[in-house]
C-alpha cells in the first residue's frame, strides 16, 4: 500500500469499515474515539471568564455535533481491532468507560495507561476538581509481547494541544502521539486509526517512518487530515532528497 490511506466513512460500517480489512492486516491500532461529549459541548458554550475560554472550534458547535461512543460501539471497536491488529491496541477514553474496553478486550487486555495533563481544561463550574488525565486501554494478542519503552510506566505526561489550526475540538498533542508510536511500534509498521479526526495519529506515524490507514466520517475533518498527511509526506520527501 502507499504510505497512507484515509477513508471517508464510518469505521464501524459492516461493509466499508474495519470489518472490510483482512484478519491481522494491520500491525497496530492506535485510536482516540469520541467520548465525554457532554463536557465538550458545555465547554463550547463557556464564556470568557474566571474558568477559561472555549476554543473557536468548540464555540461553533451545537448539540449533537460530536458523535458519542456507546458501550455497543466501544465493544465493536475492540472486537474489530482485536481481529485486525497483529500486535498492540491502544484506545483512549474517559475513566468512566474503562470497564467497557477492559471487558471487551478479554484475554487481550494488558494494562490501563494514563495520559496525564499538566494543563487540563478548567472545571467549567468551578465547584469541583477538573479531570487531569485521559485513560488508555492497552491490549495485545496472547503470546510474546514487545515494545520499545523498556521499564517505562504506562504514564505519559504531555500538555494538551493548543494549536487550533486543525479546527478540531479535541486534538491530541503531536508529541504524545509520536511518543506512543515510538514506544509501541517499529519503522515500517502499519498503524490504523479508526477515528482519525484531524489526522494527528497519521501524522505521527508518517513522521516516524511508519505507514498509516484510517477512517474519518466527518468530511470537514477528513479534508483537514488529508491535507496534514499530504503535507507531512511532502516534507519527508523533501528531506530525503536533500539528505
Amino acid at each position: 500500500m502507499s504510505e497512507y490511506v484515509l477513508h471517508l466513512g464510518d469505521c464501524l460500517d459492516p461493509v466499508t469499515g474495519l470489518a472490510s480489512l483482512a484478519d491481522g492486516s494491520v500491525d497496530h491500532v492506535i485510536t482516540d474515539p469520541p467520548y465525554s461529549c457532554d463536557v465538550y459541548l458545555r465547554a463550547g458554550r463557556m464564556k470568557p471568564g474566571r474558568h477559561g475560554t472555549a476554543s473557536p472550534a468548540l464555540a461553533k458547535m451545537g448539540a449533537g455535533a460530536i458523535g458519542s461512543m456507546s458501550e455497543e460501539m466501544a465493544t465493536e471497536l475492540v472486537v474489530q481491532s482485536r481481529r485486525t491488529a497483529l500486535r498492540w491496541i491502544l484506545i483512549f477514553h474517559d475513566a468512566q468507560s474503562w470497564h467497557w474496553y477492559i471487558s471487551a478486550m478479554g484475554a487481550d487486555f494488558i494494562r490501563c495507561g494514563v495520559w496525564g495533563k499538566p494543563d487540563p481544561t478548567p472545571q467549567i463550574t468551578g465547584d469541583r476538581p477538573a479531570q487531569g488525565f485521559e485513560a488508555v486501554t492497552i491490549g495485545h494478542r496472547p503470546g510474546r509481547k514487545r515494545w520499545n519503552g523498556g521499564g517505562h510506566a504506562a504514564l505519559w505526561i504531555y500538555n494538551t494541544e493548543r494549536d487550533r489550526d486543525h479546527d478540531h475540538p479535541c486534538p491530541k498533542p503531536i508529541k504524545l502521539m509520536q511518543r506512543l508510536v515510538r514506544d509501541f511500534t517499529d519503522p515500517g509498521d502499519l498503524i490504523c486509526d479508526p477515528f482519525a479526526g484531524s489526522g494527528t495519529t497519521g501524522v505521527a506515524a508518517l513522521s516516524m517512518g511508519r505507514k498509516f490507514i484510517g477512517w474519518e466520517k466527518d468530511p470537514k475533518y477528513h479534508a483537514i487530515a488529508c491535507k496534514r498527511l499530504e503535507r507531512t509526506r511532502e516534507q519527508l520527501d523533501l528531506l530525503a532528497r536533500t539528505a
